[in-house]
Parts: C-alpha cells; sequence; structure tokens
C-alpha cells in the first residue's frame, strides 16, 4: 500500500468514477434528458420508443450531453447526483428555451462554481418558462420527481423497478442498464485493495447511488464483506436526513454524506448537522473521489483528499484538483497499491 496511509484510519470512497463506472449512470441521464425533451408526455412532441432509445443509449449520450462537455462543466461546478445531472440539465433546456447542446453548454459555463447556489434560480426561470409554479420545478419538486423515476426507469429497467417500487413504470420496454455494470478498475486490483484496507482500516462510502444500487454491484462482485456495514453512506440516507431536518440539499458538495460514512450510518443526523460529533476522527480520515463535489464536500470536511483520475474529464482534472488543494492525485484508485 502507499506509505501515505499509514496516517489513516477510515478510508471513504465515492462510487461512481472511483469503485464503479459511471457510464450507464450518464447514459441513463442522458435517455432521460432525451425523453423528456421530446418525448409528448413531456415537454416534446413525440412518440418514443424505449427499446430503441436504450439500444442508442451511447450515442444519444454523445449528443445530448455534447461528448460529455455538458457533464463535466455540471460535475465541476459540484453536480454529483445523476439525477441532478438530467434535472439541472433539462432546468437549462427550459430556461434558454432550447435543447441544443451547444447553447446548453455556453449557458452553463456561464454559471457559478458551486451548482447549488444556482438551484433555486434555475428554478424560478424554468418555471417562468414554462408558465408553472416555482414549487413544480424546485429541487424535490414534481419536476425532479418525475425525472428520478425516467432515470430510474432506464438504469433499473421495468422488472427491477417494478419490484423496487412496487408499480409499473411510466414508459415500459426499457431493459435497464443496471445489468451492464463493471468496476471502473480491474476486479483483481480492486478485491485486493479493499481487502488490504480492510486489514487496519474503516473502509467506507458516500455516493450518491441509492442503497440498492450500491450494494448490487458490491455483492455481486464478492467486495461488500471489505466495507464497514455501518459506513455504507447512499443516497437513502441523504433523503432520509433532508425530510426529517426539513433541508434541501445534503448532497455532496455538502459534507454530510461523508460525515455520516464516518461516523456511522447509525449516527444521528442532527448531530452531524450540528456539529455535536468528534472532530479528530476527520484529521484521520481520507476521501477518495474523483469530481468537483467531492472534494469540495471533503474540504468542507476538513478532511484530506486522494483525486483519482478515473472521472469524466480524466487527465484534464489534474489542474483542477491541485488548484482546491487535493492532498494526493493518482491516476486510479488501483495506485493505492
Amino acid at each position: 500500500m502507499k506509505d501515505f496511509l499509514d496516517k489513516y484510519d477510515t478510508v471513504i470512497f465515492d462510487m461512481d468514477g472511483v469503485i464503479t463506472s459511471e457510464q450507464n449512470y450518464w447514459n441513463s441521464a442522458a435517455l432521460t434528458v432525451r425523453e423528456y425533451l421530446t418525448s409528448k408526455k413531456y415537454f416534446g412532441a413525440q412518440d418514443i420508443c424505449a427499446t430503441e432509445m436504450s439500444g442508442d443509449a451511447v450515442k444519444i449520450r454523445s449528443e445530448v450531453f455534447r461528448d460529455d462537455e455538458i457533464i463535466s462543466e455540471f460535475k465541476s461546478r459540484g453536480v454529483n447526483s445523476n439525477w441532478d445531472l438530467g434535472y439541472v440539465t433539462v432546468l437549462t433546456a427550459l430556461t434558454i428555451g432550447s435543447a441544443e447542446p451547444e447553447k446548453i453548454l455556453t449557458y452553463v459555463k456561464g454559471l457559478s462554481e458551486n451548482i447549488l447556489d444556482e438551484y433555486d434560480s434555475l428554478a424560478i426561470s424554468a418555471a417562468d418558462a414554462i408558465g408553472k409554479e416555482k414549487k413544480y420545478t424546485e429541487r424535490n419538486g414534481e419536476l425532479w420527481r418525475g425525472m428520478r423515476d425516467c432515470f430510474q426507469e432506464w438504469f433499473l429497467g421495468d422488472e427491477i423497478f417494478e419490484r423496487q417500487y412496487g408499480r409499473e413504470p411510466n414508459e415500459s420496454g426499457k431493459p435497464g442498464l443496471l445489468h451492464r455494470e463493471q468496476p471502473i478498475i480491474p476486479m483483481d486490483k480492486l478485491k485486493t485493495l479493499l481487502y488490504k484496507l480492510s486489514l487496519s482500516k474503516r473502509v467506507c462510502t458516500g455516493t450518491g447511488r441509492p442503497y440498492a444500487e450500491l450494494i448490487t454491484p458490491l455483492k455481486a462482485w464478492d467486495v461488500e464483506k471489505y466495507f464497514a456495514a455501518n459506513g455504507l453512506c447512499s443516497y437513502d440516507d441523504v433523503a432520509a436526513a433532508e425530510k426529517e431536518l426539513n433541508k434541501t440539499a445534503l448532497t455532496k458538495p455538502h459534507p454530510y454524506m461523508f460525515l455520516k460514512a464516518l461516523y456511522g450510518t447509525d449516527y444521528d443526523d442532527k448531530r452531524i448537522i450540528s456539529g455535536d460529533y468528534d472532530r479528530s476522527a476527520i484529521g484521520r480520515t481520507l476521501v477518495v473521489g474523483d469530481a468537483g463535489a467531492d472534494i469540495l464536500a471533503a474540504k468542507a470536511m476538513g478532511a484530506d483528499f486522494c483525486a483519482v483520475l478515473t472521472g469524466v474529464t480524466g487527465e484534464k482534472a489534474r489542474d483542477y484538483f491541485e488548484d482546491l488543494g487535493a492532498e494526493y492525485i493518482l491516476p486510479s484508485a488501483a495506485d493505492l497499491l
């Protein structure tokens, strides 16, 4: 293991772009955006064929996100959840009155470096553009919830969606991209890394994935056993805390997810938000991530950060992480070995 790991008792991994590949999440986000902007069920005028769209997922992603440039811009501004990636793309399209990726990209480049500062204004402008009240377009509002469900239909597929949510999908015929999941680093290295870390450290996650989508690949790859039982912080924890505390933005770049992973998913949310925890533990914690939201959350928390260049921008992200003060920058999580 890298010598610098001796400093830490806890290692918290982001999942997508670090352990799991984010490709099928981005594909699902692109399919969701395309459906919302073109289907007559939403803001378009076309009938869609879910099976054909699913087969063209990679091509559609290239078109919708302009060869991933739009993803890069949103990620660098702190968008972490892929539900939010689709949501803010549609808000932008509604705001500017155009679904043209070039125009969306130009607009996004003018947004704040912290996208959370923009959510309310985007929701208001999008609502005005379509003649709706802000409560329809705001995060966790009707539009966001509908896009979340649409995303889940694309990612999970009809069968798993119905089993997980107890209802039929709004648009049937989606086979599900979840079944194509692969780790982003070689499987043997992933298993060796997690095993060696688990011998002397508490291994955790802080991910925007819902728990079911977090645990499914970990079980399939037989690596769940290397993680702390109460260290798997997922979007489900965020949603529960937001509901309990009447908060609307506890996803990264807010530090909540990493704090929850560090102190345990059984640790009281009110105590986390109020700062009632052993702060000395943070100095012995390393966060490993690939995106702007990860390093912003780690720095807000006060933890050291190891950037891995397996995210959407790859090696181009090096300067960004250097500017934000990442303690370590590695090509991939495998290079912790």
